[in-house]
């Protein structure tokens, strides 16, 4: 419910009005992403204080980052925002790795290509008898570089991760296809829609299903 819903952070008590800092709509002062300091302040703001992404990895990356900047205030520097990855652990299971379709639909539109594959007729799937579930996967149209996927089927928390390490590590298509990939895994269907979202780059050859080099069902 609370993942549905959202949650607040408690900041009436705080007095931020009287700060002098510069508030949003919801009373949360604004700061910087990378060093989590509000303005030119020698306030610093992480985790769910600050209500950006509500997650506890998230939370942790930040109050590090704030912690080590109020510790050598004013020598203030950026620390590491790693890729955005979020899982709901329903069933199917949800994921979101990198930048999400509706941000580069509305900031890179013409940038990017989809790629997508069903986990429907994909083999490991079908044998676990869960075989419900896409994945989609956005990359650049200029460089191939991988720029996030999102996907709800069986093992998303998985492929998620591996997906978002992939989108750090600023690796391309083909350098994820160059990857190995055992038969039968969930992890098929990744390579499923890496190739179709290589023929989307007009990089090769129309995705063919059931390919013999895995497999029917990969």
């Amino acid at each position: 419910m609370l993942a549905a819903t959202g949650r607040a952070p408690d900041l009436a008590g705080l007095g931020l009005a009287n700060t002098g800092l510069q508030l949003d709509e919801r009373g949360v002062p604004l700061f910087d992403r990378y060093t989590l300091q509000c303005g030119d302040s020698t306030i610093f703001i992480a985790g769910d204080a600050n209500n950006e992404i509500p997650l506890l990895h998230e939370a942790a990356d930040q109050g590090r980052i704030a912690g080590d900047n109020a510790g050598r205030y004013p020598n203030v520097q950026p620390g590491l925002r790693r890729t955005p990855l979020a899982i709901v652990f329903s069933d199917p299971q949800v994921a979101s790795a990198g930048i999400a379709l509706e941000t580069l639909t509305q900031h890179f539109q013409g940038r990017f290509a989809i790629g997508s594959a069903s986990f429907e007729d994909q083999g490991r799937s079908r044998v676990m008898l869960r075989n419900k579930g896409m994945l989609k996967v956005y990359a650049e149209v200029s460089s191939g570089r991988l720029l996030g996927a999102e996907m709800f089927g069986p093992g998303a928390e998985h492929i998620g991760h591996l997906l978002a390490w992939a989108v750090q590590k600023r690796m391309t298509v083909d350098e994820m296809l160059e990857m190995p990939f055992y038969h039968p895994v969930i992890e098929g269907g990744m390579r499923t829609a890496m190739r179709d979202v290589k023929h989307e780059l007009h990089a090769g050859p129309a995705v063919v299903d059931q390919g013999m080099d895995c497999g029917p069902g990969c």
